[in-house]
């Protein structure tokens, strides 16, 4: 049975990839036809050197005759050919490379319309994922985020989040913020009466600068001043491995690797605070702002990625869960706004031109009629 979020993505499909599909085509055939003004120029330029040859072959005898009068006439209706022929090439190069622009400039408009169709596609993350790495940087006192998602069929692609609009990143962050104190012991003293005890700092007070989260684990980097201290973790199950980095004042200390230190550390609070940062960082990926980079089999780039590509990945790995919304779909005619059916789809795959028959086969429509 079909569920609301096949349903969903499908029409995701027929709309915003659809149209990717077709401005992708568009852009191609474009490109095909600047390239086309670009070969025809170099014809149009050699039979223009061919005539030029034929006429001067004609004038060419003219040049040894005896009557001054006719080998001046020769003289002057050569150098009018020759003036001729490249007020000719002139015209033939401006109007192929008008030609060329005009559609190179219209495919680039094409394309860039493609995009942005894939990334409204892309946005609602419609592929099984198998992997979601997000990353924030602070630069300059804000942050810089990204959330990269590796799918099933080899699809990985990378937003750019809109951190402006997060509660915790739009502004320099700490676990103070959460409401934790973290004592972090970096160092022994000796008082006077109990002989050594730790040393703490504050990583509640340091700010975060980098962090990297994935499946629930994250590496974060804290700084205050010139201070820094890494915190690194598998996850936030009991026993799940914690690192603490500490590199100031002179010295780099491994908190985890001194069995004096890592006695005090706070292990629990440690994974707790983590994890709600992981929880935080996984919510900001949800507030997708541009697509960045966008691979297919890791070598494709975004501003030449072959959307009907993307469109067949889709229909392999989903396209099973379409067939069987689309035998829960009634028919009709074109659907009004906001109605989906059987109606808009073969609408919609009519747009696609000659790829609209083996992807109405895909998704188990026998006509677009």
């Amino acid at each position: 049975m079909a569920t609301v979020d096949d349903r969903a993505s499908l029409r995701q499909a027929v709309t915003n990839l659809f149209d990717a599909v077709r401005y992708s085509e568009n852009a191609k055939e474009l490109e095909v036809a600047a390239k086309k003004a670009e070969s025809d120029l170099e014809k149009d330029l050699d039979r223009l050197e061919g005539g030029m040859e034929d006429v001067t072959a004609l004038l060419s005898p003219l040049k040894n005759d005896h009557q001054p009068i006719i080998k001046e006439f020769s003289r002057q209706a050569s150098d009018f050919l020759a003036t001729a022929k490249e007020q000719a090439k002139s015209r033939l190069e401006k109007k192929a490379s008008e030609k060329a622009d005009e559609s190179r400039t219209s495919a680039s408009n094409e394309r860039s319309k493609a995009i942005k169709s894939l990334e409204a596609f892309l946005a609602e993350d419609p592929l099984p994922m198998e992997e979601n790495t997000v990353i924030v940087k602070l630069v300059d006192g804000f942050y810089h985020a990204s959330s990269t998602y590796q799918c099933e069929g080899n699809l990985r692609y990378t937003f750019g989040l809109a951190v402006q609009n997060s509660k915790l990143f739009g502004q320099e962050f700490n676990f103070a913020q959460l409401g934790y104190e973290l004592r972090i012991p970096v160092r022994f003293s000796r008082a006077l009466l109990k002989g050594r005890v730790p040393g703490f700092e504050r990583l509640d007070q340091y700010t975060l600068t980098e962090a990297e989260t994935s499946a629930g684990r994250i590496q974060a980097t804290f700084e205050k001043d010139s201070t820094q201290i890494k915190v690194v973790t598998s996850g936030g199950e009991e026993r799940g491995f914690v690192g603490i980095e500490y590199n100031g004042q002179g010295h780099q200390i491994n908190v985890m690797n001194d069995p004096s230190l890592s006695a005090h550390v706070q292990l629990d609070t440690i994974r707790n605070a983590t994890q709600e940062l992981v929880k935080e960082l996984s919510e900001l990926s949800t507030k997708k702002a541009a697509l960045l980079k966008l691979s297919l089999d890791g070598d494709e780039e975004i501003k030449n990625v072959d959307c009907y590509k993307i469109l067949e990945l889709v229909l392999k790995v989903l396209g099973p869960r379409y067939r069987a919304v689309l035998k829960e779909t009634k028919d009709g005619p074109v659907a009004s706004e906001g109605e989906f059916n059987l109606g808009y789809v073969r609408k919609r795959l009519k747009l696609l031109g000659e790829l609209g028959s083996p992807v109405a086969d895909t998704l188990g429509i026998r006509s677009l009629t």
